[in-house]
């Protein structure tokens, strides 16, 4: 029994005037456990509870990792007093010593508190503008770019409050931090460019999540705007990271950004003789009969011209589905030409007259 003892006096670890015997070792090991345990039941409870699910995830998923992290801070200060650990010393302890820094276990365990709170502020700043955006107080794009912008500056605060936490001097970092940029911001100006290019689009909004843009030849949804790049996705469902400089800096269209209604147009030429009153209804009957084309504002029929070979004329109508706006052009072309069938109105295909001269003589003194 003596021997038991002894051993379970034994020092296990060893840190300056900090010591851990295997008793404390065994102890502590069986108190994580406990607290492991206590962690599983408490999330598979609060994962069963139908009133808490009632709640958004967001707020589901906040509330259970404050209740988490609760279980663990009080478990192991419990854990530490059950051991008789004098904590000053265990939290005094010095990891790093440097000229100008100096991390101890308690700077350590500040910026573990301060990276859980950042997590948690963001978390309930997310859920407040998720909610606005579900109640239809505030458009999905300009939640976004307030979440973005939020996140940013919580984090950068964050981060100053833990460095400074260290023991470093904020006039210090700001200066260091300033050189850097001036030393590397030669050879990375395309991203700064792409960095300062992202923040602007956060601001002024006029490129928003849910938008439907063209630049050049792309035409796409937005899908995220991030700090460097955006994220779009096009009619082939194919994601296109674009840097953000691209779209401070060249010609875009935004189908959405004064009204998430626009107008398109399908044009058709019939031929001369036609009766243009009965084209003109047809066209109408067309537009109205297909799906996702609205009908306030109305559709209208333009005469454009007297062409080549045909009348032409164009259909204009509005929809809120400009990013699928192909598909739509798509099922109105085949309703007006099983319609144009059915009236005997003749969608003429392109002429050109072929003049031939037969008096073609040729002279003898072409060959000589």
């Amino acid at each position: 029994m003596n021997e038991l003892i002894e051993f379970g006096n034994k020092t296990l670890i060893s840190l300056g005037d900090f010591n851990l015997t295997v008793k404390q070792t065994i102890i502590l090991a069986v108190g994580l456990i406990v607290i492991l345990v206590a962690h599983v039941v408490v999330t598979r409870i609060f994962k069963r509870n139908k009133t808490l699910l009632n709640l958004s995830p967001k707020l589901n998923r906040l509330i259970l990792r404050m209740i988490v992290y609760f279980i663990w801070i009080v478990g192991i200060v419990f854990l530490l007093r059950l051991e008789n650990v004098n904590t000053n010393k265990f939290f005094s302890y010095v990891i790093f010593q440097g000229d100008k820094i100096s991390i101890t276990v308690m700077k350590i365990f500040i910026i573990i508190v301060i990276i859980f709170l950042i997590r948690l502020v963001m978390l309930v700043v997310e859920y407040m503008i998720s909610r606005k955006v579900a109640k239809q107080e505030i458009e999905i794009g300009k939640g976004h770019s307030i979440l973005q912008i939020t996140r940013y500056l919580i984090w950068i605060v964050g981060i100053l409050i833990a460095i400074s936490s260290l023991g470093l001097k904020l006039t210090f970092i700001i200066a260091s931090v300033s050189a850097l940029l001036v030393g590397v911001g030669f050879g990375l100006q395309n991203i700064f460019n792409d960095f300062f290019s992202g923040i602007i689009l956060l601001f002024d909004r006029s490129i928003q999540v849910r938008d439907v843009i063209q630049v050049g030849e792309i035409v796409g949804e937005v899908e995220e705007i991030g700090i460097r790049t955006t994220k779009i996705i096009d009619r082939d469902n194919i994601v296109l990271i674009i840097p953000n400089s691209k779209f401070t800096q060249d010609n875009v269209i935004n189908w959405s950004h004064h009204d998430m209604k626009s107008r398109f147009n399908v044009s058709v030429g019939v031929e001369y003789g036609s009766n243009v009153q009965l084209v003109e209804k047809i066209l109408l009957a067309c537009a109205s009969e297909t799906a996702d084309i609205e009908k306030t504002p109305p559709s209208f029929v333009r005469f454009e011209d007297f062409g080549n070979s045909s009348l032409d004329f164009n259909l204009f109508f509005w929809t809120y589905k400009s990013f699928r706006v192909e598909n739509i052009k798509s099922r109105l072309r085949f309703l007006i030409d099983k319609k144009f069938r059915e009236n005997n109105i003749v969608i003429p295909f392109p002429q050109n007259d072929l003049h031939i001269k037969s008096d073609f003589r040729v002279k003898k003194n072409d060959y000589t």
